[in-house]
């Protein structure tokens, strides 16, 4: 007996009940012939159901520009930049707290290293040269004395940023989309695998088409097992 397509089999489930859990919906597909593994079917469960919702939510409206405005991210720098203005020794994890208070979402390391950053700029900044003892009056000496050196300061140590976040993403979600990536990378066994993943994804027009797709494989790898 045929094995029945994965994709039409989910989409039937949850078109009649959107609060089935993905193991209901793997349990009631297997029972009408679904022979695909269960994470194919859990992967599965996923997208359809993000369709499902976002066909049944219609047409994002987009907010008005002053809405989009106050829905903006508190920016970090400014704001610790600030708080280390007025009290350039307050501690990191102070720090944390009143930048929180004051709206930043950013995560606490992330926080954390920009402190240490804007720290270290400030107080080369405030860093004033030692005053010169005023000269006295002496002698004309028979040689000319030798200028002393000028030392160098020490250059800032660059430190590595990640890509700067869209207003849209953020810099919570950058971290999380790194995050994701790191973990398929890790799972695939390489970036190379990955890559050729995503440039599958990319071929086959999007995450729902490859989805229909690699249901199509799975059904010809399982019947041919």
């Amino acid at each position: 007996m045929a094995a029945k397509p994965t994709w039409s089999v989910v989409r039937e489930l949850l078109s009649a009940n959107m609060a089935l859990t993905a193991d209901e919906v793997i349990t009631r597909a297997k029972a009408k012939g679904v022979s695909a593994p269960d994470d194919v079917i859990r992967t599965t469960v996923h997208n359809v159901r993000k369709k499902l919702k976002q066909k049944a939510a219609g047409p994002a409206k987009v907010a008005p520009a002053a809405a989009r405005q106050t829905a903006a991210p508190v920016p970090v720098s400014p704001v610790v930049r600030a708080i280390l203005a007025d009290a350039p020794d307050l501690p990191a994890d102070a720090v944390i707290a009143k930048a929180k208070a004051k709206g930043v979402t950013a995560p606490d390391d992330a926080v954390r290293k920009l402190v240490h950053n804007i720290r270290s700029e400030l107080r080369k900044a405030g860093a004033k040269p030692a005053p010169t003892a005023p000269a006295t009056k002496s002698e004309p000496a028979p040689m000319a004395t030798t200028k002393p050196t000028a030392t160098k300061p020490e250059p800032t140590p660059v430190v590595p940023s990640a890509p700067a976040p869209s207003p849209s993403v953020g810099l919570t979600g950058v971290l999380s989309n790194v995050a994701l990536v790191n973990a398929a990378v890790a799972t695939s066994g390489g970036v190379e695998q990955v890559r050729q993943v995503a440039e599958a994804v990319r071929a086959c027009g999007g995450v729902d088409a490859f989805a229909e797709y690699l249901d199509l494989v799975a059904g010809i790898r399982t019947g041919g097992a």
